[in-house]
């Protein structure tokens, strides 16, 4: 049974009549007939009793037409559903990120609309959940630190490398280290932290040896944890390039200082997108984009 055989005994059924589906389905009488008896033969069943007067649907026709009916509306709600992924693939961006990329993603977002009206849709995870994420549900790409080796591991993605950053410590004028060009962890090990909440903690344990007892603040409001920052001697572990451009760093409000020991901590930066689906028009222009933002805040 083919999506037209379907149409056909559908609108047969409701117009008790071949001759008149055939005029709303604009073809003819006879090749609706013959589309109907082939059905009726590859089913073994007769689905019409036909008279001078009309068609009317045997027992066994009215089972056919009634999955016929179902089938072509679940058809037509897919169509509908496709139409709409395709023309909001053009129009709307959904994103999943690492908190760290948030503030870039927003200057993309205001220079993308400035040419053209785009909506958007950011999620932040926790970078260890990312790719589990990512794959399980529908983004068109995701921005997450990660070394080389786990992500070749993935079977699912492609992956292109973005940036290899320097992990750093934000802090105010209050802060004891505001005057330091670099830090080392063994010099934090004190210090009251503010956190994101959605940060990678146990990577960011290993490499600042940060004690947990020293949080005093996780949240997910960017704002309050700059601000905390900006009137305390608390800090917050970022990468170099995370709120460079922002005007409170840009002023000296707060300040953006290296963790180094023997050896500055880096960690790459990627954009992974799904195999089985290629990026859009507008996510490519959007990459490009945000590929200027990392070279203008480096």
């Amino acid at each position: 049974m083919n999506f037209d055989q379907m149409e056909h005994i559908v609108y047969a059924a409701k117009e008790m009549s071949i001759t008149k589906a055939a005029e709303k389905l604009f073809i003819s009488p006879s090749g609706m007939s013959q589309s109907i008896t082939q059905l009726e033969n590859e089913l073994g069943i007769k689905i019409f009793n036909r008279s001078k007067q009309g068609v009317s649907p045997t027992f066994e026709g009215k089972i056919v037409i009634a999955k016929a009916m179902t089938l072509l509306s679940t058809i037509k709600e897919l169509n509908r559903e496709i139409d709409d992924i395709k023309n909001r693939s053009n129009t709307h961006l959904k994103i999943l990120t690492a908190p760290t990329f948030t503030y870039m993603l927003q200057e993309t977002m205001v220079r993308l609309n400035e040419e053209n009206e785009v909506t958007f849709e950011v999620v932040e995870e926790n970078p260890v959940n990312i790719i589990q994420t990512f794959i399980k549900q529908d983004y068109d790409f995701a921005l997450m630190p990660a070394t080389k080796e786990e992500l070749k591991k993935e079977k699912f993605i492609e992956y292109e490398h973005l940036h290899t950053g320097h992990i750093c410590i934000a802090v105010g004028k209050k802060s004891p280290f505001y005057s330091n060009e670099s830090v080392t962890p063994s010099e934090l090990v004190d210090a009251k932290i503010v956190m994101y909440k959605t940060s990678d903690y146990k990577s960011l344990q290993k490499i600042s040896k940060m004690n947990s007892k020293n949080v005093v603040l996780q949240t997910n409001r960017s704002s309050l944890l700059y601000e905390l920052v900006k009137e305390s001697q608390a800090i917050l572990y970022l990468h170099e390039f995370s709120i460079r451009n922002r005007p409170m760093v840009l002023n000296g409000d707060i300040k953006i200082i290296p963790l180094k020991e023997e050896a500055t901590f880096d960690l790459d930066f990627w954009l992974i997108h799904l195999q089985s689906k290629s990026l859009s028009s507008l996510a490519k222009e959007f990459i490009e984009k945000l590929k200027k933002q990392f070279n203008n805040s480096i």
